[in-house]
């Protein structure tokens, strides 16, 4: 007979305290500080190393331990908890986020790729001054949008797949559920249709560019509820006047005339549906400027 590893005597509650943990998926920290918290509990001695715990969890063929490439090209270890879903994998990387843009929008099914690029945004602290338009001109968003939209640089590699984390602004998770109540296996969070939408419109270079967005508009037709959409831009309080780019990317999209009046209030400003456009058409109607031939 092999020789009896104390840890058989703490693996059911350790196993049982995993199984209905709501994450499934570890940093090096986050594991570590788990493990602190419940040494007494499980009844593992202080001498007994995390590392030695971890490597039993593996051989039981529990834990898994999966390498990823920091933005300083360094290897870090996700630890993930009877499962090896990418997703998951992605998720411990930094456990506060939740999956956004062309990702949200491929669990949505509002696009017909398959993205090797992940996004994942973490909310900036609560802003206590809301942003307002008051200061808004013209002169100010002709300059903004002449210039390349800016790109996050936080970036990490698994495998052949890129996780990019972006730095979005507070808004209390609004529209942010579990994958689950979208049909979704996996213990993570996204944003739903509508905020999805609205993501994908403001950062098109996070969405696969303008084309991809306005594709998403056609196939989220018949499920995407506008007037939740409009709560949302709403409760987002923008400083850009977002509503014109809704509005123009429902009316190319073929959504009824109704459903578009949502989205016709004022329009005080020319707008731009991206950044940096070249050749460039003015939708009258919407006061948005748009790619030639779109």
């Amino acid at each position: 007979m092999g020789r009896e590893n104390h840890l058989d005597k703490s693996y059911p509650q350790i196993e049982s305290f995993f199984d209905g943990y709501r994450l499934k998926s570890f940093n090096y920290s986050k594991i570590r500080d788990i493990v602190n918290e419940k040494r007494s509990e499980w009844q593992i001695s202080q001498n007994r190393s995390l590392k030695n715990i971890l490597n039993y969890l593996i051989k039981k063929n529990v834990l898994f331990s999966n390498t990823v490439i920091n933005p300083e090209n360094e290897q870090n270890q996700i630890y993930t908890w009877k499962t090896k879903d990418d997703y998951s994998i992605i998720t411990g990387i930094k456990t506060d986020g939740y999956f956004a843009f062309y990702t949200a929008a491929y669990f949505h099914e509002l696009t017909l790729q398959i993205p090797k690029t992940f996004y994942i945004n973490r909310e900036r602290s609560y802003d206590l001054a809301p942003p307002t338009n008051n200061n808004l001109n013209q002169a100010g968003i002709d300059q903004a949008f002449s210039k390349p939209q800016r790109r996050s640089k936080t970036v990490y590699r698994y495998n052949d797949k890129k996780i990019i984390f972006t730095n979005g602004k507070y808004t209390d998770k609004l529209g942010v559920y579990p994958t689950t109540q979208f049909n979704r296996k996996g213990s993570y969070f996204s944003t739903d249709i509508e905020r999805t939408l609205i993501d994908i419109s403001v950062r098109p270079v996070y969405s696969g560019g303008v084309f991809e967005v306005l594709q998403a508009f056609k196939l989220a037709k018949e499920r995407v509820d506008l007037e939740l959409l409009k709560d949302y831009l709403n409760e987002l309080n923008y400083t850009y006047p977002y509503e014109q780019l809704i509005g123009f990317y429902l009316d190319k999209a073929g959504y009824e005339n109704d459903e578009i009046e949502l989205f016709t209030g004022p329009k005080n400003f020319d707008f731009y549906l991206t950044y940096e456009m070249r050749n460039k058409v003015l939708s009258k109607k919407w006061r948005i400027y748009y790619p030639k031939g779109m």
